[in-house]
């Protein structure tokens, strides 16, 4: 097992070359995914409960969390709570649980723990590591963009994935198409009438409900990237971290923007 590293790095991680955390008390799990993301140039950190879990990510130094369920002392949902209240920016690091509970309710289980996604196991190499690269990506680009306010959707989005394909086929299997048409559409109007209200909002309490409404609309309807810098918003706003909520505030409307023609460009709105 290695050890945490002595200082902290900034979460703009590039999707290899990353240092991750895994979070998994099964010692062949743990050489299997320690060997995949090492050979894509990752470094890998392994700790086999939550609880030495929290106090690793306290300490700061990693760009992402790998997080088992079941494990002894602390749970993954409990460690990733707990990780959730640490101040910022650490309690942004995005989450990934990956677990053998594969079931739709268990998804919204960690996503309700404050987890980002889901992997179920036993998962292989291409899963895994499209996962990582997803999530570091993303992150690294919502600071990109906090960094610069005011970009152009475009260059603001340039290489995000801007919608969950998975979520929005879930919602076309349980929707008629022009049931969800018209959910989309409505989506779209109000998150258009939420973006003025964001535009306009100083007061941090009023801000962080707005971004919180924003989180899970978002991701409910499949715009993962928009979900996370609202959730980045709302954190912002819950900590006091006026100048980092300002640089969020600015850059939200270019992501829902972007968001918004990724639907049409994908066909889920006329």
């Amino acid at each position: 097992m290695t050890h945490p590293p002595a200082a902290p790095s900034s979460l703009d991680a590039p999707t290899s070359g990353s240092r991750i955390l895994l979070v998994e008390d099964c010692a062949p799990n743990q050489m299997l995914a320690a060997a995949i993301l090492g050979s894509a140039g990752h470094t890998v950190d392994v700790v086999e409960n939550g609880r030495t879990a929290v106090a690793a990510v306290a300490r700061g130094g990693y760009d992402l969390v790998l997080m088992d369920l079941a494990m002894p002392e602390m749970d993954g949902l409990t460690a990733a709570r707990l990780m959730r209240d640490l101040p910022p920016p650490l309690c942004r690091i995005p989450i990934i649980a990956i677990t053998a509970d594969s079931q739709e309710s268990d998804r919204a289980r960690c996503l309700a723990a404050g987890m980002d996604d889901h992997l179920a196991k036993p998962f292989d190499r291409a899963a895994l590591l499209e996962r990582v690269a997803h999530w570091l990506g993303r992150v690294a680009g919502l600071h990109a963009m906090a960094r610069t306010p005011g970009t152009a959707p475009a260059a603001a989005t340039a290489g995000v994935e801007m919608l969950d394909r998975a979520t929005l086929d879930q919602l076309g299997a349980d929707l008629d198409a022009e049931v969800l048409a018209d959910v989309l559409r409505q989506f779209a109007d109000e998150t258009m009438e939420r973006l003025e209200r964001i535009a306009a909002e100083t007061d941090l309490a009023l801000l962080a409900r707005e971004a919180h409404t924003l989180k899970s609309t978002a991701g409910t309807f499949g715009a993962p990237t928009l979900a996370a810098a609202a959730r980045a918003l709302e954190l912002a706003c819950r900590a006091g971290s006026a100048d980092e909520a300002e640089a969020l505030r600015i850059a939200i409307p270019d992501l829902a923007r972007a968001a918004i023609d990724a639907y049409r460009r994908a066909g889920y709105l006329g």
